[in-house]
């Protein structure tokens, strides 16, 4: 009996370990099952989160709000987790020319396998992303063609539809302050503003235009010395003689100029104000040769940092926004692009220039004088002998050319001047009367140089006689008007012939400073505005663009397709640069 109670009581216990040892089974099951479930719900949502990461990037690369968001949930259905994509509503998504920032969420419910035990039937996870792209300075330059040719067929008008249209959509898009549109017009040449010539090493001549006579060399590198830069040789810029070929005195032909002056073919820096710059467009007009070298060479220029000098320069003067320090920027500044248009409608002309090497009609002393006097009005005549005595009536004034009277004038202050014409070879005019040497310009007598050198003496208000500089002398009178009163057209046929930019020498300045604006890392896009299909024009307008798919070829108003087709393009390179 104690034998079979000693039994029973080893049985009992035995019991007592399978109860026990049950339970630590269930509790490892329950436990690995937490596991393997927490796991597999980690794994998903990380899968997940890397799939809605991976989304959004590639959303934030998209070109518009609608390609982003078609971006991430195409990104969604072909990685077969279509159903888990939160919708995507209009605030998730961003999209400026210099920004844009895509928001997207997405969530899941995973049936658990042994969590059911414990009474736990599902896991959930919410994830959600943004991505960001952004371009904080963007520096865009228009060289724009407003050669006489623009006046044909309406394309100024339409030119400047496409131009303002342009600004408004690049400005628009922009965060304010980060973009910045600079506007070179050309023609014959290009006017920089005073605020830039001033800045420039620039050997100066004359008062009359900005304008500059660009050498070969200048075309070898995308800046323009400012003299403090690295491409400074050391020497000045020389400045352009600004004349006509024909137009009277004072009167200069607009269509012949050397060099165009009025404001509305001066250079637009550096703005970001869209009323400045609409205005500025508003304001082209149509007129001489063409130079699109010129006009890529400013440019360059333009984008080049070594012309901070210039923008502190403008800074200083009001002429730019105070908040521009830093413009143009860096090539290689990170989230910087710098992007030049230019928009040409035919093929470059030929410029006239005097002949640098010949001394004989540059330079100190020419045939032009000046006569500077001011109004006198008659106030009294006297006598010699009775200088007390004073006759004020008008009357009296022409005893003065009397011996013993003198006459008292009173002058209005204001300096005037006259100008006389001195023929060089007056027997070519007059025969061997050679004393009538003097042109009045003004009133169109001739005067001996006895007449004229007496002028200090027979002038009341006489203030002084200079002959002027011929860099001077050509801003008054074309090569034309000379030969017309002095029957020498030596200096006509100097001007017409002797030297000469053709456009055959433009073509290849202009694909020489292209390529160097490239190489520097600006991006080009360039548009032929009605020009032949092939043409020499298209050529260099084609070399000169960063690709064949930077070149738009393009008729009428098509032109604003071309200036929105490449606004569109910058949004896009923004944000993969």
């Amino acid at each position: 009996m104690a034998r079979r109670r000693v039994s029973n009581f080893r049985r009992d216990e035995d019991g007592s370990m399978i109860i026990l040892t049950l339970f630590i089974f269930m509790f490892m099951l329950v436990m690995a099952g937490l596991g393997i479930d927490t796991m597999r719900h980690e794994m998903h949502r990380a899968h997940l989160q890397a799939t809605l990461d991976s989304a959004v990037l590639a959303g934030a690369g998209a070109s518009s709000e609608d390609e982003a968001k078609h971006v991430v949930e195409d990104y969604f259905a072909k990685s077969g987790m279509a159903q888990y994509l939160k919708m995507i509503n209009e605030d998730d998504i961003t999209m400026t020319l210099n920004t844009s920032k895509v928001t997207a969420s997405a969530d899941f419910d995973m049936d658990t396998y042994l969590m059911k035990l414990s009474g736990v039937e599902q896991l959930s996870a919410t994830v959600q992303s943004t991505a960001e792209m952004r371009i904080p300075k963007l520096e865009v330059v228009l060289v724009l063609d407003v050669s006489g040719s623009m006046d044909d067929n309406g394309k100024i008008g339409n030119l400047k539809t496409a131009a303002k249209s342009f600004v408004t959509k690049i400005l628009g898009n922009s965060v304010e302050g980060s973009t910045v549109i600079s506007i070179v017009p050309f023609s014959t040449s290009v006017t920089p503003t005073d605020g830039i010539f001033d800045v420039l090493a620039v050997g100066e001549d004359h008062s009359w235009s900005n304008c500059l006579y660009l050498e070969e060399n200048d075309y070898s590198h995308p800046s323009l010395a400012t003299g403090s830069s690295s491409n400074s040789s050391g020497q000045n810029l020389k400045q352009a003689v600004y004349t006509s070929m024909y137009g009277g005195f004072d009167d200069l032909d607009s269509e012949w100029r050397s060099c165009y002056t009025d404001e509305y073919f001066q250079i637009m820096p550096y703005s970001f104000s869209v009323a400045d710059l609409h205005a500025k467009i508003d304001g082209l007009e149509a007129a001489g040769n063409t130079s699109t070298d010129q006009g890529i060479k400013y440019g360059s220029a333009l984008l080049h940092p070594d012309w901070r000098e210039v923008s502190a320069a403008l800074i200083a003067n009001g002429e730019i926004d105070a908040s521009l320090t830093n413009v143009p920027a860096d090539y290689d500044q990170p989230e910087t692009l710098k992007v030049m248009i230019v928009m040409g409608d035919g093929q470059n002309t030929t410029t006239y220039f005097f002949d640098k090497s010949n001394p004989e009609f540059r330079g100190a002393h020419s045939d032009l004088h000046e006569v500077k006097y001011e109004n006198m009005t008659f106030e009294y005549a006297f006598q010699n002998r009775n200088k007390d005595r004073h006759y004020d009536h008008p009357w009296y004034e022409q005893m003065c050319s009397k011996g013993g009277w003198e006459c008292i004038y009173s002058g209005d202050g204001i300096e005037r001047s006259a100008y006389f014409l001195e023929d060089p070879d007056p027997t070519n005019r007059h025969g061997d009367y050679e004393r009538e040497a003097f042109y009045n310009v003004e009133s169109g007598t001739w005067h001996t140089a006895a007449e004229f050198n007496g002028f200090k003496d027979s002038i009341p208000g006489f203030i002084s006689s200079n002959d002027l500089s011929w860099e001077v002398a050509w801003g008054l009178m074309s090569p034309y008007y000379y030969g017309q009163i002095t029957g020498n057209w030596e200096p006509w046929n100097d001007y017409r012939y002797s030297e000469s930019i053709t456009g055959e020498t433009k073509n290849r300045r202009m694909n020489e400073v292209c390529g160097a604006a490239k190489r520097a890392g600006s991006i080009i896009y360039t548009i032929g505005f009605e020009i032949s299909e092939g043409g020499v024009a298209e050529t260099a307008l084609k070399g000169c663009a960063s690709s064949d798919a930077h070149y738009y070829r393009v008729e009428g108003l098509d032109i604003t397709d071309a200036f929105g087709s490449i606004a569109g393009n910058m949004q896009a390179l923004r944000l993969t640069q």
